[in-house]
Parts: C-alpha cells; sequence; structure tokens
C-alpha cells in the first residue's frame, strides 16, 4: 500500500484526493493546511484519518511515502524542500517552482536525497499532444524547426467556473497577490510545456501577450490585476 499526504487543502487539492481515491493499492493518510479548520473539513469530505497544521509534524510519519504539494505557487519551494529533506517522494502542481532558479535547486536536491520529484502538467495526457510525440519522435514529419502555441479558455466571460470578479479564490489567476505568477504561471507553464513535450527542448522562444483592464482601475477589493 502506497500512503500519500497531501499538503494544502483547497480546491485543487480535493481533485488530487479525488483521482487518489479511485487508484488501487494507494491510500490517502493525512492533509495539512495552516487553516486548521479547512483541512479537518478537507478530511472529512475525502475520508483523510488524520490532520495536521504543522508541515513538519506530518513529513516526520515514517508511514508516508509521498506527498501531493498542492500549495499556493509562492511556497512550492519551501515546502517542497522539506518533503525532500524527509525522504518523501513528491507530485508537486505546476508551477514547479516561480523561478528557474528555484526549480533547479529543487531538483538537484531531490536527485541528492534520490527522491522522486514529479510536476503535473496534466496536458501530457490529452491525446492530442501524445499523438503529437507519437509523430515527431516517430519521424513522420521530419524535423520539427517551429511551434507555435497558444491557449484560449473562457472562464473570464463566462461563470462557469465562478464570478471571478466577486470571489477572492479566483483572483490568484490574475493577481500575483496569492504569491503566484498570475495568468502566466498558471497558463503560460501548460503552453511552455504542451510546445515542447512533443517535439524535445526548444532553444529559442517569443513570445506576444497582450494585456487588458478587467476591472476599474484594475483592481478588484485588495486585489491589484
Amino acid at each position: 500500500m502506497i500512503r500519500i499526504a497531501i499538503i494544502g487543502a483547497g480546491s485543487m487539492a480535493g481533485e488530487h484526493a479525488k483521482h487518489y481515491g479511485r487508484l488501487e493499492g494507494v491510500e490517502v493518510v493525512a492533509v495539512c493546511d495552516r487553516d486548521f479548520p479547512k483541512a479537518q473539513a478537507f478530511a472529512e469530505r475525502h475520508g483523510i484519518a488524520d490532520v495536521y497544521q504543522s508541515l513538519d509534524d506530518m513529513l516526520a510519519r515514517d508511514d508516508i511515502h509521498a506527498v501531493s504539494n498542492v500549495t499556493p505557487d509562492g511556497v512550492h519551494k519551501a515546502t517542497s524542500l522539506a518533503a525532500i529533506a524527509a525522504g518523501k517522494h513528491i507530485l508537486c502542481e505546476k508551477p514547479l517552482a516561480t523561478n528557474a532558479e528555484d526549480a533547479h535547486e529543487m531538483a538537484a536536491a531531490a536527485q541528492a536525497a534520490n527522491v522522486i520529484n514529479m510536476v503535473n502538467l496534466s496536458y501530457r495526457d490529452a491525446p492530442a499532444i501524445q499523438h503529437a510525440r507519437a509523430l515527431v519522435t516517430g519521424g513522420a514529419i521530419g524535423t520539427v524547426r517551429h511551434v507555435d502555441a497558444s491557449y484560449r479558455q473562457s472562464w473570464l466571460v463566462s461563470n462557469a467556473w465562478g464570478r471571478w470578479d466577486q470571489e477572492s479564490q479566483w483572483l490568484w489567476r490574475l493577481s500575483e497577490a496569492h504569491g503566484s505568477k498570475g495568468v502566466l504561471g498558471d497558463v503560460g507553464v501548460h503552453i511552455v510545456d504542451f510546445a515542447s513535450f512533443p517535439v524535445g527542448d526548444i532553444t529559442r522562444v517569443n513570445c506576444e501577450l497582450t494585456c487588458f483592464d478587467k476591472a476599474p482601475d484594475n483592481r478588484i477589493g485588495d486585489y491589484v490585476l
């Protein structure tokens, strides 16, 4: 039995918990969040036995083999390094870190500790991306000289995912106030990955980015967009 702990008790952590629950031979045994009542409610929803507010206390358990790091982007480094130091394998939400220097440090630490530090780049499982990779690696289209990638999403113009202009939990996509890189950290990392995964390492990049005001004075409450 592989015993998993989840760091973070937000909505995406719930997706991790649900998917782990569908796997044979896997059990989520603990969850940790600085907001202890939130972690308790999360554990109750997903049938998780143990709840922690202290990450160090949770990582001290010898029976935990691996963790899902589903924390805000800005604390991926600190929380992952703590897990690595405790000898736990990690599935970390993307982006791995908020800058390349931190990402390299995390990768080096994982390699030195002989633990897996995997990033949840979910689009790699998309059939179209898998087929593109098969075409390239199989030589069907020759040498790839140029890749063009874009990401279009409708959540700013619909309420399918909630009211982003009224509910602050959505503003991590538009603001760095959560310690993330906003839409570039959320969506940009997907673009880089689904452009490079089929073709291999990219040697030169050109990017066009257009921004527009999404609210009066580009503010919603305390958030600067």
